[in-house]
């Protein structure tokens, strides 16, 4: 689907000092960029052109040889920066030293006919004119000579082995006559074949060719690159002395010259032949020569018509097969053409770069550059059209409604004149169809208008003549602005250029301005909205902008480089230049965002593009969407869609408003894909619009979740539901709709991309399935067609869970039907429909449930169930009265529930039956809110209640069952149970007082053992008696403070000396004790840190475990052991048993163990912590003493904490320093990053807890007594 465009022409004047003949190569000097021209006249003047046309020096080869002589061929040498020039009286000579410098290399003594270098310049091979073939080196030492008159095929004869013969091979068109049929190849018998040998070598330079003619018959054979006969081709008839190898190297062209047509056939290494077409030439016309481009996509085909003296260039190229003639350069009879030669210079756009140097001296470079010419609308009203040029053809396909495979089109036109390019109607102008076209030949401009969309047919309503060039393409990159103005660059014969403006009036074509240009302008874009201003991309990347008052100037932004791919778009009213270059670099303005795109298409609100990974990205044009392509090689986002497509693959175009986008494979074969963001974006506007037919019928063919149709816009779609429906007559669409809801947001999963800005709404997400069904139901009951619309509504219903509603539906249909009444949906059907959806089990217990043996019947019926299964049940519960029927229906429904409610209902009688079924079913709080708190069975069941929850240990809900039913002791003992003494003194007020302190004591110990001791102090001080016992409780509670005030109050101060002072005495001395305890070890544990973090430093970690031997140091942390495994190599410990072990192993102590500096930090933690939560208990132990006059045991112990606390503070940076808590988390996350499937527990330090891998977090409190002269 791609044109060959011209991107460049430049045109020169050379200073050749020749007569007719030349020879003429083109090359590249290692000290210049630009490539130079190199000329041998047949005067046997070698001159060098640089690339302005000058001339850099001349060397006269007749000062080292004889006269009458004449050149075969002269090649730049770029290895040794020299040229080599071959004569036909076989002397060779080199020129080197910027022809300074000129040696005879050799001599053949016969003469050459022909001579060519391999394309690495290794190898030389030379034809003499006794037709010897001689391969010589780089330094022209002889390395292989044959003589190709030797009647042998080569060393890779064809072996026969008995099958695949000729008669049992597939023919094609021409049938099985072709198997039989015998072509013999005779001699040509009028001496007018041409004897011209040619050699052509093949791109990789392992095998060369040599055409030539024995026996009058013209064929060529094929030597490897030492010189050794491989293949002699098959005779073929009016072979013509023309042959070229393909670079690829899978073919080799020729000419044939046939009674009936001019072909170009393709012969395989193996000189088997192997494809053809035919050239579309005149009678008289023939084919002098043949040229590919270094890339092999362009052939090219220089034609002579001896009879309009005219020499024409024809460039093919193939794509699906089929070959296409995509450009004619036609020159008249006084331009004739010398040499043709295409640029090797891999920076040249896509290295399809022809030049042309006439017998005059003028010099034509051109370079090609694929293109897609396809029609440039942004609405639905165009097609995609897609234009080809195939010669004097136009194949136009319109992608819109159809896929056609090239070289096939939906619709072909042919004109009079060879095709140079097409050019579609401008997206701006309202005047013309996007689809029109106007069609460029080198005499006229053909206008073209669609005259029917579907099929597709389009005719020409105008041309308009324009023949005003002196040489090929002298005005070329043509645009078609408006209606009447058309653009274009122009270019002199000295590479001078303007912009040009022309205007069609009254049937004519008139140049209106003229405006000289810096160098030549390679694309033309318009500006989005102003038509007065486009966009010049020159070939060095500068863009410029052309006014129409004939004014350019410079504009803000230029690419780093020329982009064959360019384009101009808006995003919020501001302007973005997107250009691709040929070596795949994306500019956006001036900024290059990603370096290995291969195409690029811009939809309606997308930007599509592929890469070199074979990778489609799609990105909607916003600036949002803009910035996430610029961070797409960085970071991966979801607000870019990533496809992959087939290798090779590139965008074609992409259908507006639509959402095909098609793509062409490296061979020319199309597929369409569409795009899950455009497909969402168009949705999204039909569902705007309330288009709902073609939103549901879209995301049916790209199978796109339905739950879209709500979630995209819950408020428009609830206020719509009557154009839903209008829209939607398909019952089965409801259906479908209907089934696929769930209660999930699909703008916030799968589609969140689709919808960036879009909040979460989890209120309306839960409540989603619901409120859907229910405004759907709604609509349904109150519509007109509300008895066509069944079975949605029972779809409705069941999604909604409301069985019992579907169900009555249907037996009301069967009602009305048992009544005469003639219904769209029957009873039968709709109940069949709602045995889809639901199990026939489920929906015969839930017509059971409604109590209704009718309907019971009516499902049992439609299901596979034996009538002796439900038959004698049914008659069973129709004996039974009705509350009892339906408790027994309820209980054997598992509605335990409902069935309490009917057994309630049966009355007294049934209060055992009752009791024994909610003890079985534990429905004790459902049965006890059916009756009164002053009925017997009430307490009944309370006292039952109550024994269930003591049971299950919840005492305080016992106790307040108990308390409810007047059982106060059962209550009071739950309460006890429970702790919760308020609850027990507000019960026990009215006990005796000897109860009540016996009550008190046990509430007062039983809070001791817990370590409440303030709350069992706050029952006790409630004892009027028993004072000293109070005190005493006070002082074994370690409440000192207390029992210091409980010694003042009642009065008893002798027992401050007798229990509270000792006691206090003691608890000063533990905790002294414990705090220098707590020291000494933390000294030990930390010196021994220090010495296994230096034996580990100093030893390698696989001496503590060889299963680590295996691993990646790097992985691993210096201190050793802060590896976690990640392989079940006796690492799984799968058992509980196992796993404990393991976990007391790792917090060992024991002294070279493998962990024992994950015992250590563990061990010291918990030291430091305990040590600083003795603060509050010193504080009070402080408090008392002072008071007490122990102001000296105060200050010790105060001291002693106050010292402890301050060293291990210090030490903090030297255990958990920041090297060991870092190499710690990563071992914990390598842990946690284990392979699903692997059961395997962390090791080491990877077993420590986040708290333990860092310092203790201390809080500071006021626990001195700072204020206080002690």
């Amino acid at each position: 689907m791609k044109n060959l465009s011209l991107w460049d022409v430049s045109s020169k004047k050379y200073s050749i000092e020749s007569v007719d003949t030349f020879c003429a190569c083109y090359g590249h000097h290692e000290e210049s960029a630009a490539g130079e021209l190199f000329v041998c006249s047949n005067k046997l003047v070698v001159s060098n052109f640089d690339n302005s046309g000058e001339i850099k020096w001349t060397k006269d080869l007749t000062e080292i040889v004889t006269a009458e002589n004449e050149p075969v061929n002269v090649t730049f040498l770029g290895l040794t920066n020299c040229v080599s020039v071959g004569l036909a009286n076989g002397e060779l000579i080199t020129i080197s030293d910027f022809g300074s410098k000129c040696d005879l290399a050799g001599t053949c003594e016969n003469g050459l006919l022909a001579m060519e270098w391999s394309p690495d310049q290794e190898l030389l091979v030379v034809v003499t004119k006794d037709l010897n073939v001689i391969l010589m080196s780089c330094i022209y030492d002889p390395i292989n000579e044959s003589n190709l008159l030797i009647n042998e095929f080569g060393e890779k004869q064809f072996i026969t082995v008995g099958w695949g013969k000729k008669e049992t091979q597939f023919h094609g068109s021409e049938g099985k006559q072709a198997a039989k049929s015998q072509t013999e190849v005779f001699a040509d018998k009028d001496d007018q074949l041409d004897n011209k040998i040619i050699i052509t070598w093949r791109g990789d330079g392992s095998l060369f060719a040599i055409g030539f003619v024995m026996e009058g018959v013209r064929m060529f054979k094929v030597f490897d690159r030492d010189g050794n006969l491989q293949y002699t081709s098959e005779k073929q008839p009016g072979l013509e002395a023309n042959l070229s190898w393909r670079p690829s190297g899978n073919l080799i062209a020729a000419t044939q010259k046939l009674t009936d047509k001019y072909i170009v056939s393709f012969f395989e290494k193996n000189g088997l032949k192997h494809g053809e077409f035919t050239i579309p030439l005149e009678l008289t016309a023939v084919v002098e020569d043949l040229y590919w481009s270094f890339d092999s996509e362009i052939l090219a085909l220089l034609c002579n018509d001896n009879t309009t003296y005219t020499q024409k260039v024809l460039l093919f190229t193939s794509s699906n097969y089929h070959w296409y003639l995509k450009q004619t350069l036609t020159f008249n009879g006084q331009q004739k053409i010398g040499k043709i030669m295409w640029d090797n210079d891999f920076d040249i756009a896509n290295n399809k770069k022809m030049h042309i140097l006439l017998k005059t001296g003028e010099h034509y470079a051109y370079s090609w550059i694929w293109n897609i010419d396809n029609s440039k609308g942004k609405s639905d009203c165009d097609d995609a059209a897609v234009a080809v040029i195939d010669g004097k053809k136009l194949l136009i396909s319109a992608f819109r409604y159809t896929t056609v495979p090239p070289p096939m089109a939906n619709t072909e036109i042919e004109l009079e004149n060879d095709i140079e390019s097409v050019h579609f109607a401008p997206d701006n102008d309202r005047e013309l169809n996007s689809n029109s076209c106007v069609v460029k030949t080198d005499k006229e401009f053909v206008f073209l208008k669609q005259s029917l969309r579907n099929p597709l047919r389009y005719e020409a309503y105008k041309t308009i003549p324009h023949k005003n060039v002196s040489f090929p393409f002298q005005c070329y990159n043509w645009y078609w602005l408006d209606s009447k103005t058309f653009l274009c660059t122009s270019v002199d014969n000295n590479s001078s250029y303007q912009f040009m403006q022309y205007q069609i009036s009254e049937g004519i074509i008139v140049k209106e301005s003229v405006q000289p240009l810096p160098s030549a302008v390679t694309r033309i874009h318009c500006h989005p909205f102003l038509k007065s201003v486009v966009f010049l991309q020159l070939n060095t990347g500068e863009i410029l902008e052309y006014r129409f008052d004939g004014t350019i100037i410079p504009h803000i932004y230029s690419f780093l480089e020329a982009c064959p791919k360019f384009s101009v778009f808006s995003v919020n009213n501001d302007v973005y230049l997107l250009g691709l270059s040929h070596k795949g670099c994306l500019y956006i303005n001036d900024k290059m965002i990603m370096n290995n795109v291969s195409s690029i298409s811009i939809h309606t609100s997308f930007l599509l593009l592929t890469t070199l990974k074979h990778v489609l990205l799609c990105t909607e044009l916003t600036k949002s969407g803009l910035h996430s392509l610029e961070t797409y090689e960085k970071t991966d986002t979801s607000d870019i869609y990533k496809r992959k497509i087939e290798r090779g693959a590139k965008l074609v175009v992409t259908v507006p408003k639509a959402t095909r986008t098609v793509f062409q494979m490296p061979r020319g074969n199309l597929e369409t894909i569409e795009p899950r963001p455009l497909s969402l974006k168009i949705i999204g506007e039909y569902l705007d619009l309330c288009k709902y037919y073609d939103a549901f019928d879209l995301m049916r063919k790209q199978r796109i979740n339905l739950n879209l149709i709500y979630d995209h816009n819950p408020k428009l779609f609830t206020e719509s539901i009557d154009k839903f429906f209008d829209a939607i007559q398909n019952n089965s669409w409801l259906n479908l709709f209907l089934s696929d809801l769930e209660n999930v947001d699909v703008t916030k999963t799968m589609y969140t991309s689709c919808y960036p800005d879009r909040k979460d709404d989890a209120d309306r997400t839960q409540g989603k399935i619901q409120h859907v069904c229910d405004i759907v139901i709604a609509h349904i009951n109150k519509a007109n067609d509300y008895a066509n619309r069944i079975l949605p509504l029972l779809t409705a219903l069941i999604k909604n869970n409301d069985f019992e509603k579907a169900l009555t539906i249907i037996n009301n249909l069967k009602k009305e039907e048992l009544n005469g009444s003639n219904l769209p949906v029957t009873s039968d059907d709709a109940l069949k429909y709602l045995l889809y959806m639901v199990n026939v089990d489920n929906l015969f217990d839930v017509a059971l449930g409604m109590y209704d043996f009718d309907l019971v019947l009516l499902v049992a019926n439609k299901s596979q169930k034996d009538p002796k299964e439900y038959v004698a049940m049914l008659n069973e519960l129709n004996e039974m009265d009705e509350n009892y029927k339906r408790f027994t229906i309820n209980k054997h429904l598992k509605r335990f529930e409902k069935a309490v409610q009917c057994l309630a209902r049966c009355g007294p009688s049934r209060y055992e039956e009752l009791k024994t079924f909610v003890r079985y079913h534990s429905l004790y709080r459902e049965a006890l809110g059916l009756f009164s708190i002053n009925d017997n069975i009430y307490k009944q069941m309370a006292d039952d209640f109550g024994l269930y929850l003591k049971l299950k240990k919840q005492y305080i809900e016992a106790g307040i069952i108990y308390e409810r039913a007047k059982s106060n002791e059962k209550a009071i003992e739950c309460y006890k149970e429970a702790l919760e003494w308020e609850l027990v003194l507000k019960l026990a007020q009215d006990k005796p007082k000897e109860e009540l302190k016996e009550l008190f004591w046990d509430l007062a110990n039983s809070l001791k053992e817990v370590k409440r001791y303030k709350e069992a102090l706050t029952i006790m001080e409630q004892l009027d008696e028993d004072d000293e016992n109070i005190i005493n409780f006070a002082i074994e509670c370690a409440q000192y403070k207390t029992a210091l005030r409980f010694c003042t109050k009642f009065k008893k101060m002798k027992l401050i000396e007798t229990s509270l002072l000792p006691s206090l005495l003691d608890e000063f001395v533990n905790t002294k004790e414990l705090i220098e305890t707590n020291w000494m070890n933390f000294k030990k544990y930390k010196n021994r840190l220090q010495e296994v973090k230096e034996m580990k430093r100093n030893k390698s970690v696989d001496l503590y475990d060889p299963y680590y031997a295996t691993k990646d140091s790097d992985l691993y942390s210096d201190v050793g052991s802060t590896i976690a495994s990640s392989s079940g190599s006796g690492r799984s410990y799968r058992s509980s048993k196992n796993r404990r072990k393991h976990e007391r192993k790792v917090a060992s102590l024991k002294e070279g163990s493998q962990y024992e500096d994950t015992g250590l930090i563990m061990v010291l933690h918990n030291l430091v912590t305990s040590t600083f939560e003795l603060r509050i208990q010193v504080k009070e132990i402080n408090i008392v003493l002072s008071c007490l006059g122990k102001d000296l045991e105060a200050i010790t112990l105060q001291t002693s904490l106050e010292k402890t606390l301050k060293e291990m503070k210090e030490s903090f940076k030297e255990i958990w320093s920041n090297t060991f808590t870092l190499e710690a988390t990563s071992a914990a996350v390598a842990a946690e990053n284990i392979p699903e499937g692997c059961s395997v527990i962390p090791q080491g330090m990877a077993t420590l807890e986040s708290h333990l891998r860092i310092a203790p977090v201390v809080q500071d409190l006021q626990w001195k007594l700072e204020g206080l002269n002690l």
